[in-house]
């Protein structure tokens, strides 16, 4: 049985992500100047130091893919909802109907 494929990358471990850059021929200075991050926060995503949570580190953990992209998986690419009028619409919507009824 084939194995489903999905849009979903698999996340690298940071010996990954150090092995990746050594098979593709880029130092970790290169790889820091090319995706406009800190060489320090790069370094610091290879070596495993601190988790990555903010700022400049997890910029540099997502770009390694070492951690997923938080807007990969909340942002759909399209809705196929479109949004209803009518009872639903809230109070604000029922009292502009009605201040339109009274002129």
């Amino acid at each position: 049985m084939a194995a489903k494929r999905t849009g979903v990358k698999k996340l690298r471990t940071p010996e990954q992500a150090r092995q990746h850059l050594r098979d593709n021929g880029i130092n970790v200075v290169e790889f820091a100047r090319q995706n406009g991050l800190d060489r320090h926060a790069v370094n610091d995503a290879l070596r495993g130091v601190g988790k990555g949570n903010f700022g400049k580190s997890h910029e540099a953990a997502v770009a390694l893919g070492i951690k997923r992209d938080p807007n990969s998986c909340t942002n759909p690419p399209t809705s196929r909802q479109t949004p209803t009028r009518g009872a639903k619409a809230g109070k604000a919507a029922a009292a502009r109907v009605g201040s339109a009824k009274k002129k």
